[in-house]
């Protein structure tokens, strides 16, 4: 599919995890965004055309699994993040990842599945920044709260904007990282909603969305959110600890393997809505675990 210019490559396994859609921009230069889409198109790419410049949305290694693919091309990379794209222990701190147990099995999933290797060829880019190529302008659009230096990217002359993991599936917003932001991705999502243009893409699952679809996208996606916070506040009216949270399956809905590394990113979800909670006064802390205030 093509949008002047541009052109979508769906993901395989329809864009879902490990994968994502990737853009392949045919300007007076070949560029490329989030390269995790598919190995064998993006290959081809590689050996019939020089591409010049990659363009990472964020850090997450499902948007980076081909980068290797690419090794005389420039790496542009979200300032605030730039530590994950140039060590393990970079991701680790962003991801909040502190037991040897947890870095080693990481440590593993990246070398092995992702082809993690720090970037040598690394430019920072900054938000509002603006780069050209032939017919083809990106604008870096800031969408912080998945991730500090999450950003989308705007395509004016093709009235296109790219999502990235503002993805506007039914499980709805990520935030398990220890330097993810709830308030800033509710931010974010809400100058989204705002945000006009005549194609959304996410980069994953759907893909692409109308500006209609889009808007309703959005408002569903941030209605994930509140949708949470009321499960969770109900199951409050007992105290209960964080592990004992987790183990309800409030976010991921049921277990999923390996456990410690979904039980890690549900225990940091949770902890950030019940940290909103106690600023808001609806939530106390005991001996016995968080509590509702009645």
């Amino acid at each position: 599919m093509h949008f002047g210019p541009i052109q979508f490559v769906p993901g395989r396994k329809g864009g879902r995890y490990p994968y994502c859609h990737s853009l392949v921009l045919h300007g007076r230069e070949t560029w490329v965004v989030d390269p995790s889409s598919d190995k064998e198109l993006l290959a081809h790419l590689a050996q019939t055309r020089a591409v010049t410049a990659v363009f990472l949305s964020h850090f997450h290694e499902d948007h980076q699994k081909y980068n290797h693919l690419f090794p005389r091309a420039r790496f542009y990379v979200p300032a605030p993040e730039v530590a994950a794209f140039t060590s393990m222990e970079g991701i680790f701190r962003l991801m909040g990842i502190e037991s040897q147990e947890f870095q080693d099995y990481w440590r593993q999933t990246l070398l092995k599945d992702f082809h993690f290797r720090p970037l040598p060829d690394l430019s920072p880019y900054e938000a509002g920044q603006i780069f050209r190529n032939g017919d083809i302008t990106l604008e870096i659009i800031p969408t912080p709260g998945h991730t500090p230096g999450h950003s989308a990217f705007y395509f004016p002359r093709q009235e296109l904007l790219y999502l990235a993991d503002v993805d506007l599936t039914p499980f709805g917003p990520w935030y398990g990282d220890a330097a993810s932001d709830l308030g800033a991705f509710e931010a974010s999502l809400q100058r989204l909603q705002e945000f006009q243009a005549r194609t959304f893409i996410a980069a994953h699952e759907q893909g692409v969305f109308t500006l209609p679809e889009a808007r309703q996208g959005l408002a569903s996606f941030r209605k994930t959110i509140t949708d949470r916070e009321a499960r969770l506040l109900e199951l409050l009216r007992l105290p209960m600890t964080l592990p004992q949270l987790v183990a309800r399956r409030l976010i991921y809905r049921k277990p999923k393997e390996p456990a410690f590394v979904y039980d890690h990113m549900e225990g940091q979800m949770l902890r950030k809505h019940l940290e909103r909670f106690m600023e808001r006064g609806l939530v106390r802390l005991t001996g016995e675990g968080y509590f509702k205030k009645l």
